[in-house]
């Protein structure tokens, strides 16, 4: 693996309730919330905290913070060194992204480290509520239409959509478009990359016969999600939909402890 690519991991609610995520800012942990991670780096959120507790607590910690992360999958604590490269205001509270400070022959260390906490598979994505679809909107760059579908998932990079068959010629792998979608009432228009295409067919038949579908995974413009207003309006998705699955998850498990 290259210094310059970005390896990420897909992040299950399983995953996230298996696992203990801190910012080390001094002796004491800082309890932080995972929205994304690669070698290269991670989103995290303090909740419940506005900018100002955050940049003060930054200002009063080393000058090299640390990623604590503590799992079970992991012989021992990884505490990886890194820097403050933007932080962010949402709803839930203040996202930090950061870049892991390490030289170029300490990645592969690094990635084999993060591959034993969580599940290399595209980037962190998260499924809407099957009982709210998402619609979205794939354009030419120009405006023309292309395909319309709904979301399958979402990442803080990417788009994953469900079309119908016959529009998956119509997104070659490499093709240039713009994915068009509201999060929370915010839409939202971003230039992107055809990533990968595939037919699946639905295990469960419909109407006595098995349903095929179109799944197109898409790329965010590194650029266009890196705009402010974007940035907030994913991260506020992102977090407030895996905080709810988690939530569902633990109600789910104390249920059937107590059957």
């Amino acid at each position: 693996m290259t210094a310059t690519k970005r390896q990420h991991y897909r992040v299950t609610g399983d995953d996230l309730n298996g696992i203990h995520v801190s910012m080390l800012l001094g002796r004491d942990p800082n309890p932080v919330h995972l929205i994304d991670i690669s070698a290269a780096g991670a989103a995290i959120a303090f909740l419940n905290a506005d900018r100002g507790e955050v940049e003060s607590l930054l200002r009063t910690g080393p000058t090299t913070p640390l990623v604590r992360i503590e799992s079970t999958r992991l012989a021992e604590t990884l505490d990886i060194a890194c820097r403050v490269a933007h932080l962010q205001e949402v709803d839930a509270g203040v996202v930090c992204g950061v870049a892991f400070l390490r030289r170029v022959d300490e990645t592969t260390n690094l990635d084999r480290a993060l591959l034993k906490v969580f599940n290399r598979r595209g980037a962190v994505r998260v499924e809407p509520d099957v009982q709210q679809p998402i619609a979205v909107s794939v354009t030419s760059p120009s405006g023309a239409s292309i395909a319309e579908g709904t979301m399958r998932d979402l990442s803080l990079t990417g788009i994953g959509v469900t079309v119908q068959p016959e529009a998956m010629s119509k997104l070659p792998t490499g093709a240039e478009v713009v994915a068009r979608f509201s999060l929370n009432e915010h839409p939202l228009a971003l230039r992107a990359t055809v990533r990968f295409g595939t037919l699946r067919t639905a295990q469960i038949p419909v109407d006595g016969q098995p349903a095929t579908t179109g799944i197109v995974g898409i790329e965010f413009d590194p650029d266009a999600r890196a705009e402010p207003n974007c940035r907030k309006t994913l991260s506020n998705w992102v977090m407030r939909r895996q905080l709810e699955i988690q939530r569902i998850q633990r109600e789910a498990a104390a249920a059937a402890a107590s059957r």
